[in-house]
């Protein structure tokens, strides 16, 4: 009896881990200093994980939820490019 209620707390934090590693992207990155900067249309929360735009240092955010579209850019503002990858 006890092992079947370990059991089923294991599994309930692995479908939880689960989820959040399927819910839980990068969505937008700005390395500063004229490196490309990635961007993305995201249907959940967009949340800043830190900001240093001020010195044309890197930002970076998350999307807690599901990312919908990725752009790339020359810089904040700057021309179009192909994203590389993931």
């Amino acid at each position: 009896m006890r092992a079947r209620r370990i059991a089923w707390v294991i599994a309930a934090i692995g479908l939880l881990l689960g989820l959040g590693f399927l819910a839980i992207n990068e969505c937008s990155y700005y390395a500063g200093m004229g490196a490309s900067m990635k961007a993305c249309t995201c249907t959940g929360r967009e949340i800043l994980v830190y900001d240093r735009t001020a010195s044309d240092g890197p930002r970076k955010t998350i999307c807690v939820g599901i990312v919908r579209t990725i752009e790339c850019f020359q810089g904040p503002g700057g021309a179009s490019l192909p994203c590389p990858e993931r």
